[in-house]
């Protein structure tokens, strides 16, 4: 007799693609606590790649690994304990979309809380999550802002636009998504177009550890611009956007230095550092 199993719909963590597949109730009920690891071989999600999908004791999927696979075992079998892992960039814009993912980044960056409103259990843990983002950004601006899960119930708020725009004026300071890839609301001004080119630039990567070492590349070229700009700021009073265009085109190798990146360190220094050199930047 064929033991009960739970169908579960896994997403690959390099490629996105997604499949339902059973995995033992049996997994589930022996587990009072803790993590578990399943590992998924090549073939039974997508034909290219192997990895491990972590659960919850209640059946949950709370995160991804890819695993090289030399250090896999022959069978899937739950561990005692699993560490909280990361998710690779193409997982996450699968899950969320581009834009969304772009969003959270600039909300890692820059410091603000963000929120992913949803209407059913979480399928990703706010831990991984978290992790995968304090991954990728550089260990100086890992901060207490994280991105955490607000639950909708649509039997009490059977309209969701009258939930969102209530959460939007309780939450009016975090970046607010659902989980059908929507953005509801961004509390910045500044666009996330630096997000979103630097995000295209790494998925050019088919590793995803070099995805997020690229990110970080790129991440600490913007804060040396900022380190270079608050120099500037400190001996002057007021300084015009042409002005510090000009002055760090001399000072970095870079040719994305214009209105908009000056935009992007004034809010860097309002949100992180020093709003009295933020206010010296004159745009």
């Amino acid at each position: 007799m064929e033991a009960n199993k739970k169908k579960v719909n896994i997403s690959c963590p390099k490629c996105g693609q997604s499949k339902v597949i059973g995995i033992p109730e049996s997994i589930f009920a022996d587990k009072k606590f803790g993590s578990i690891k399943v590992q998924v071989p090549k073939g039974a999600v997508c034909t290219e790649h192997q990895f491990v999908t972590f659960f919850s004791n209640k059946g949950n999927i709370i995160g991804y690994d890819v695993i090289d696979a030399s250090t896999l075992t022959e069978k899937s079998e739950p561990t005692e304990a699993a560490p909280v892992t990361t998710l690779s960039l193409k997982y996450l814009i699968h899950k969320f979309g581009f834009n969304c993912v772009a969003g959270f980044l600039h909300a890692k960056i820059f410091d603000y809380p963000s929120f992913i409103i949803k209407d059913s259990a979480p399928d990703v843990d706010a831990d991984v999550l978290n992790q995968t983002f304090d991954t990728i950004i550089p260990p100086i601006l890992k901060n207490e802002n994280h991105i955490g899960h607000i639950q909708f119930d649509n039997y009490v708020f059977p309209n969701p636009f009258y939930f969102y725009t209530t959460t939007k004026s309780k939450r009016n300071n975090a970046y607010l998504i659902n989980d059908r890839r929507l953005v509801i609301h961004m509390p910045w001004n500044t666009s996330i177009d630096f997000e979103k080119k630097i995000l295209e630039y790494a998925l050019e990567h088919e590793n995803y550890e070099e995805e997020k070492k690229h990110l970080r590349h790129h991440i600490n070229q913007f804060i040396k611009a900022v380190e270079i700009c608050k120099i500037i700021l400190s001996n002057s009073k007021m300084v015009k956007e042409k002005e510090l265009v000009k002055a760090l085109k001399e000072q970095l190798i870079v040719t994305t230095i214009n209105k908009q990146r000056i935009m992007l360190i004034k809010e860097y220094l309002e949100r992180r550092d020093s709003p009295e050199l933020a206010a010296k930047i004159k745009i």
